[in-house]
């Protein structure tokens, strides 16, 4: 994953190249090449390569073309043989940031939309003056920017902004979201230091910033087939070729497997296309995360079956939750930019870095995704909401009485909860009665939902079918999970998520809700399609547990520890929770209350980042001088 930066100044005043190469000081050690900055005028860009796939080494540099225009792209094109072909240009020879410039100077920002693949990039515009950021569909890469001192500043990873001073005050927005568990989108906890959103393209012209969408999840076209095969079949195709986008040429790939229905399949598909190549080729390496404290799972036994089938073990790490140990990350182990980490979280880091870098992978194979775009939380309301909506009331009827036979649930109640679903998913009050954990403060519980209030404002629902309107909520969660919004302190490595290619996402949303998932039969498209790839076990496999008893009993292990904590809240100072309401939440916890286990847990790991003196995040409260690096390092 290549990083890429850059600054915009006011009108009259011109960038150095010198002013590049600062900012590129605090990311030079995720790079593994040189680099390369180009300034023209009031604009300049930088990029620091980082070679994962075949193609990737021709774009090691800013790009810019006849028009005056230029580019730094960060990615992989899926399309570029078709883009290229339409730009008059010959794909063998032609880079993706070149292409990307041809299909800007033919289409404008209409181009964003027809980039398929993993990606996000910064393009000027000579001719409009007007500086375009812009992420792939999925956001399987990051771009952060910020407005400040009259110049536009951005970068891949936060350390590029925080090291400009481009912040000094955390963000009341983002802590309201974050313990309220509702969706962080675009904000970071900086304050002026906001996120391009995924799917979207921004554009800076004369001081404004306007955002755009590019992709809709819930837009897709219809897709009908006769037969159950057809559905498979296209399904298998759409599957297969996003593994074979993610696995082509490059450094080496080490794939997630962690014995669910996700990471099996990827590796076993994998398998498969290497197994059938005219050369045979190696087998990914596979890494997997187990924890036998927790009684709910047994994921050795499953990636074990998979081990088997394929031949080859992987590498094994126990990550039990209860190792977590609620005590900040040392600060001259590194400075974590995000809440979340405590000192284990370090120690696991330099486990997996020392694999990482040992066998030089630069790229990593995740699941993330399976589960929402394929049907596996169970749910009849989409569905059924869609035979009323289309007045088909005598498959609504079969359906409910089908479902309630399953859930063992009567037949009236199923009706009653169809329209009721059905009204609040297009009356945009479906989450609004989720309650706020009761420990926020007055001000930040009206702050949050005035921000929910105003990001349903204007969503476009009649028209749409309810199961588009589910996909929709759904993609929007898998966009708050991706491993890559996360940065680590010691590696960026390159997460790959084939669940979450565009082209076999747009199928998924076509099709019938009722291919992705039956009555007492969940994942059936998947299940029915990799028949023979995936091992019978693991297609057939429960569905995963959460975890409850480990985290329990983490936090009774920490009882006194944390009783400390909210008896001084940093949170509590500043004015965002209750001390006395936080420390009510945490006994309950502790008696064996999980309703709002997840947003307790959020609080104590934003203590955790706020009370840390040597951290980013207390410096910035201070107006101390900020440094991204751990103590030692080299830049």
């Amino acid at each position: 994953m290549s990083i890429i930066f850059g600054v915009l100044k006011e009108c009259g005043v011109r960038v150095a190249e010198s002013d590049l190469l600062r900012l590129a000081s605090a990311t030079n050690r995720y790079a593994t090449g040189p680099t390369s900055v180009c300034a023209d005028g009031r604009v300049a860009m930088g990029l620091q390569p980082c070679i994962s796939h075949a193609r990737s080494a021709m774009d090691g540099h800013p790009f810019r073309d006849g028009c005056g225009n230029m580019l730094v792209f960060d990615g992989r094109l899926d399309n570029y043989v078709e883009l290229a072909g339409m730009c008059g240009r010959d794909h063998a020879f032609t880079s993706d940031s070149e292409i990307v410039l041809s299909a800007f100077s033919r289409w404008n920002a209409n181009c964003f939309s027809r980039l398929v693949g993993d990606w996000a990039l910064a393009l000027w515009s000579a001719k409009d003056e007007a500086l375009y950021f812009a992420r792939d569909h999925a956001g399987s890469r990051t771009l952060y920017f910020t407005h400040f001192a009259q110049q536009v500043v951005w970068g891949t990873h936060l350390d590029t902004l925080l090291s400009s001073g481009a912040c000094s005050r955390l963000s009341e927005d983002y802590v309201g979201c974050y313990l309220a568990c509702s969706p962080i989108r675009d904000l970071t906890p900086y304050d002026g230091i906001r996120a391009v959103r995924p799917a979207h393209y921004l554009v800076v012209r004369n001081g404004r910033v306007v955002q755009h969408s590019h992709w809709d999840s819930s837009a897709s076209r219809s897709i009908r087939y006769k037969s159950d095969e057809d559905y498979e079949e296209h399904f298998l195709d759409l599957f297969r070729q996003s593994v074979e986008r993610r696995t082509g040429p490059g450094a080496p790939i080490l794939a997630q497997l962690s014995g669910g229905m996700d990471s099996t399949s990827i590796v076993c598909m994998s398998d498969s296309i290497r197994r059938a190549a005219p050369t045979r080729l190696e087998l990914l390496d596979t890494i997997s995360f187990y924890d036998d404290s927790e009684t709910s799972l047994d994921e050795r036994r499953y990636f074990s079956i998979t081990e088997a089938k394929r031949g080859k073990t992987g590498i094994h790490i126990d990550a039990a939750f209860s190792q977590r140990t609620f005590d900040p990350p040392d600060p001259e182990q590194g400075v974590y930019l995000l809440p979340g980490a405590d000192s284990f979280a370090v120690l696991q880091e330099r486990r997996l870095h020392s694999l990482i870098e040992a066998r030089e992978y630069r790229s990593i194979l995740s699941g993330i995704g399976g589960d929402e775009v394929l049907g596996g939380v169970p749910s009849p309301w989409p569905g059924l909401a869609g035979y009323l909506v289309s007045g088909n009331l005598q498959k609504l009827l079969q359906q409910s009485i089908a479902w309630s036979l399953v859930e063992r649930t009567p037949l009236v109640h199923t009706l009653f909860k169809t329209v009721s679903y059905t009204i609040q998913i297009y009356m945009g009050t479906r989450g609004r009665a989720k309650k706020l954990p009761s420990w926020l403060s007055k001000s930040l519980r009206e702050r949050v939902r005035e921000i929910d209030r105003e990001r349903d404002a204007g969503r476009r629902r009649l028209g749409i079918a309810p199961h588009r309107l589910d996909c929709e909520e759904a993609w929007t969660s898998v966009m708050e999970t991706l491993p890559n919004l996360f940065p680590q302190i010691l590696s960026r490595p390159e997460y790959r998520f084939p669940f979450l290619d565009r082209d076999l996402v747009d199928y998924l949303f076509a099709i019938p809700s009722d291919q992705l998932q039956r009555p007492g039969r969940r994942r059936s498209l998947m299940r029915r399609a990799l028949r023979g790839i995936v091992p019978q076990e693991i297609l057939e496999r429960p569905r995963k547990a959460f975890q409850i008893h480990a985290p329990l009993d983490a936090l009774r292990k920490a009882d006194s520890k944390l009783e400390r904590m909210f008896a001084d809240s940093v949170l509590s100072t500043a004015g965002f929770v209750d001390c006395h309401a936080l420390g009510r939440a945490f006994r309950s916890a502790i008696a064996g209350d999980v309703v709002s286990m997840q947003a307790l847990y959020r609080a104590i790991a934003l203590e955790i980042w706020l009370r840390t003196g040597p951290l980013a995040a207390v410096r910035l409260l201070d107006g101390a001088e900020y440094s991204p690096f751990p103590k030692g390092s080299t830049a």
